[in-house]
């Protein structure tokens, strides 16, 4: 059994502990990275950026074990996830000056928006992996 196959029985087995470390990490570093993540804006860190897209990438994988197949729920489920995560900083920072950049409608709807895109995106290449390795094509004569 690959280390892959073991990590998604692991998800399997102990599903509400994987439910709660995927939301955690989605709503913490989308809180905590927006400022960092957008090019362009100040406050941008290469650093933040491939730190949050590695986060993203272990929730993705999280993900593909807890809902296998369900695209749509994955993706609707990232974007709550990114505009909370999102919501709560700019809740607790309201009046910031270095948060008058990041008060956008734009940014506002395009973060979680972009968030979820790129964690289906991870979701989908994972998924497909996935699959390939527990289910590998058989080749069958038929005579």
């Amino acid at each position: 059994m690959s280390a892959g196959e073991q990590f998604y029985n692991h998800i399997e087995k102990s599903r509400k502990t994987f439910i709660i470390i995927a939301t955690i990490n989605i709503l913490f570093f989308s809180g905590i990275s927006f400022t960092y993540v957008i090019p362009g804006l100040k406050g941008f860190s290469l650093f933040f950026m491939v730190l949050t897209l590695f986060m993203y990438f272990l929730a993705a994988n999280i993900f593909v074990g807890l809902f296998k197949e369900r695209i749509w729920f994955v993706f609707m489920l990232c974007i709550i996830l990114n505009s909370l995560g999102m919501g709560w900083r700019l809740w607790l920072e309201w009046g910031e000056f270095s948060l008058i950049e990041h008060t956008d409608l734009a940014i506002y709807i395009g973060y979680p928006s972009v968030s979820a895109i790129i964690i289906i995106i991870f979701y989908i290449s994972g998924n497909s992996l996935f699959r390939k390795k527990v289910n590998p094509s058989s080749k069958t004569i038929v005579s």
